[in-house]
């Protein structure tokens, strides 16, 4: 079985990075495995560079793994590209792309030229109606994955809200396949940090770790700590991430009066030790597909306040989280002052989304990387006029 994969993941580039290591995982399921990363991170290729110079330029990760960089001169060159790489990659039994809209474009024109099937993953909320309202090109992305959506041979969802968010017909063709989360790194990992010993002056120790962007709503927290510090001047709100958004969030921080109780720190690699010092973590997104900060939360035994979105409701419920409506910010000043009056509530919660988690996701990772090669297998065995694939 040979796997033709389309990510715009640039970290694949760093051998120390997870996604590497992912890849060489995912090598160890199939005989081939090839990556096309849609990159325009290089200079313009010198006049009379062509195809062999995109295929040059490929990277052995391991002994059946390679990866190809576009590297175009532009974001509109990545279809031209790809395409271009891809013809030189003989015998695909399966074209995989990571979204069903500008990469899934290019990876269903590639199954046609090579004649392979085709899968498209779908790792965010693409229907949900605050994805499509909160910018132009997200209303474009959902009309381009209704029309490539039917035309896939399989569909990988990373959560049930994405697949019943889907036509009953599309719902057939696809599986339910969460990120892959190692729990046994999570319970190993020695913290590395303690916020409480850092920030001495905090009683009570919000997290959020995300990246600053509109989507996440991260302001509607600062919001919230104005009326928290009310009643609580010891509480401390630390922020994790880097965006578009940061410096505005800063203004707003210093706006509202609250730079003693908000703190901004950059993106960390080692995330866990955050979780694992932390009383509470703040989930304030409009929409997620899954929420991988939810989950490393979960199994760090991090207790959890977060707006209906992602797992919520397959892995998070009012029985082991605390919850609230997307920008519902009177809901999450209520629950964070209900956190800190009962502090049993919490150490309740975070013992019991860990067990669910525990009962309801693979812990194992040749237990998730099997499941992963079953849907593959599964795919390229399929009729080929299965679907409408033209």
């Amino acid at each position: 079985m040979n796997i033709l994969m389309l990510s715009i993941d640039r970290n694949i580039f760093d051998e120390n990075s997870a996604v590497r290591q992912r890849m060489f995982s995912y090598g160890t399921l199939v005989n081939e495995l090839h990556i096309i990363i849609l990159n325009k991170d290089n200079p313009k290729p010198k006049v009379g560079q062509g195809t062999e110079d995109h295929f040059k330029k490929k990277t052995k990760i391991a002994n059946n793994v390679w990866v190809y960089p576009t590297n175009s001169s532009s974001k509109f060159r990545y279809f031209f590209d790809a395409i271009k790489i891809a013809i030189r990659i003989k015998e695909i039994d399966l074209v995989t792309a990571q979204d069903p809209y500008e990469t899934g474009f290019i990876a269903w024109r590639i199954a046609k030229k090579l004649n392979s099937k085709l899968e498209l993953q779908i790792h965010t909320d693409l229907f949900n109606i605050y994805f499509i309202k909160h910018s132009f090109s997200n209303r474009i992305r959902s009309l381009i994955a209704k029309f490539l959506l039917p035309k896939a041979d399989h569909i990988r969802a990373v959560s049930k809200r994405i697949k019943l968010s889907l036509s009953k017909k599309l719902q057939e063709k696809t599986t339910v396949l969460p990120i892959f989360v190692d729990t046994v790194f999570i319970h190993q990992k020695t913290s590395d940090l303690d916020l409480h010993k850092d920030y001495p002056r905090f009683k009570f120790i919000i997290l959020i770790m995300s990246r600053l962007e509109k989507e996440k709503n991260i302001s509607i927290a600062v919001e919230t700590m104005k009326e928290i510090v009310r009643v609580f001047p010891k509480t401390g709100l630390i922020i994790v991430g880097k965006g578009s958004m940061k410096k505005t969030l800063r203004k707003q921080a210093r706006r509202t009066g609250l730079e003693e109780n908000i703190i901004f720190k950059r993106w960390a690699n080692d995330p866990i030790s955050y979780f694992k010092s932390a009383d509470l973590f703040l989930s304030t997104s409009d929409y997620e597909g899954y929420g991988l900060s939810l989950v490393e939360a979960i199994i760090s035994r991090c207790p959890i306040l977060t707006t209906k979105v992602g797992i919520v409701g397959e892995l998070l419920n009012s029985n082991n989280s605390l919850l609230c409506d997307v920008g519902d910010k009177e809901c999450l000043v209520d629950n964070i002052i209900r956190a800190q009056q009962h502090p049993e509530t919490l150490s309740e919660f975070k013992e019991k989304a860990y067990a669910d988690f525990i009962q309801k996701i693979p812990q194992i990772k040749n237990e998730y990387l099997k499941n992963l090669q079953k849907i593959w297998e599964g795919v390229v065995n399929l009729p080929v006029d299965r679907y409408d694939n033209k």
